[in-house]
């Protein structure tokens, strides 16, 4: 999930938002100032509640950001790097680098989400309580408690057994110190979050028949989860894979290179016949390597231009491949090859190229894995940064 807009920093920490999230702002405040927040104090004019319930909503907003924040900073504390959070329509995403070190600080990160939204909760629920008890304001006093109810169902929510929810993840912890097998813990909580992912479209399609869009968002948050739990199981298996392997074992030495100052139709036909490799480094008129084009980009033009622009003008740029050491570990290549838009990396050795990896490199060492160990058979897919998501 990429950002739309950034909002800075928050404890060290980059926060984002995706565009998604602005019209589920935008639905919110319209539903809580037209229906619940009327109901629950009635008696002032339509601006009030127009004002409380977009209060409201960013006030539900940044308690989402909380609830992710939390798993930043005690992320950050077990020695784990963290890219960054991304609030999107289904809640937050925390993007963190690499896993927990062992079973306990994977029960702090994960743990910690649900708490800080627990906490929220009944401080805000209850401070709402009091203030209506009180007579004071009815209005604010139905906003807290709307956010107070908000986030103890966002805490049971973020609780239940599946990946990719925290629930998924303590349970993942549990398991993990158990069997002593991370994989097998991450194979159970991804089929816990399938099924609880299928469960919940099949409720919200049958609430969609008979009471409107509200199944409809159940079933669109139930297909969330069924798409994360099986991402989430085919990145453990590659994970597991690449373990102890270096960007040297991954890499297809000496590739084929072509000039970049050739036209595309020029390279097409001196570099591009069966079989071929599905992208190739180039070099520049002054020497060394220029970039990379994959065949795929060198197609994409036109058949009346291929013979006026060059290979290099629609190539990856240098700066924009990762380039790693041939004693680089697997995992830090498959997860840098993730981040970058070419989805390949350069191994080289100072200016000298030793070899490039693509993703179908990173497959081939997975499927290598699985026909050692036929009980992890499953598919192979480009190697994600760990992020915790939570929707809402």
């Amino acid at each position: 999930m990429r950002d739309s807009v950034q909002l800075g920093r928050v404890a060290g920490v980059r926060v984002g938002l995706n565009w998604s999230l602005l019209i589920v702002a935008v639905l919110l405040g319209i539903g809580l100032a037209g229906s619940s927040l009327p109901s629950n104090a009635p008696g002032y004019d339509s601006w009030a509640y127009g004002v409380a319930g977009s209060l409201t909503a960013i006030a539900f907003l940044a308690a989402i950001l909380a609830h992710e924040l939390g798993h930043a900073v005690v992320a950050r504390r077990q020695g784990l790097a963290v890219d960054g959070i991304t609030l999107w329509a289904l809640g937050g995403m925390t993007r963190i680098e690499g896993e927990a070190p062992s079973p306990a600080g994977e029960l702090r990160i994960s743990g910690i989400g649900p708490l800080v939204s627990l906490v929220l909760g009944l401080g805000l629920g209850g401070l709402g309580l009091a203030l209506g008890a009180l007579g004071w304001s009815p209005l604010v006093a139905a906003g807290l408690a709307w956010l107070g109810a908000i986030n103890l169902i966002l805490a049971v929510f973020n609780l239940l057994p599946g990946a990719p929810l925290d629930g998924g993840r303590l349970l993942h912890a549990a398991l993990w110190k158990h069997h002593g097998d991370r994989l097998r813990a991450t194979e159970t909580v991804s089929r816990a979050g399938w099924i609880l992912g299928l469960t919940m479209v099949a409720v919200g399609f049958v609430g969609f028949a008979f009471a409107g869009f509200g199944g409809l968002w159940l079933a669109v948050v139930g297909w969330f989860l069924m798409t994360a739990s099986r991402a989430e199981q085919s990145q453990a298996r590659l994970r597991h894979g690449l373990e102890g392997l270096r960007a040297a074992d991954l890499m297809t030495p000496d590739p084929v290179r072509g000039p970049g100052w050739l036209t595309v139709q020029s390279f097409l036909d001196d570099y591009v016949f069966a079989p071929h490799p599905a992208a190739f480094p180039i070099d520049a008129w002054s020497g060394g390597v220029s970039g990379v084009v994959t065949v795929k980009q060198l197609k994409s033009v036109p058949p009346a231009l291929r013979g006026v622009r060059r290979a290099l003008d629609v190539a990856w740029p240098l700066a924009r491949v990762p380039i790693v050491r041939p004693e680089q570990p697997a995992i830090e290549v498959a997860a840098l090859m993730a981040q970058w838009p070419s989805r390949r990396a350069l191994v080289m050795d100072d200016d000298r190229l030793l070899g490039i990896i693509s993703p179908a490199d990173l497959a081939s060492r997975h499927a290598a894995d699985l026909h050692d160990d036929p009980r992890r058979r499953g598919p192979a897919t480009d190697l994600v940064r760990r992020g915790s998501q939570n929707p809402t």
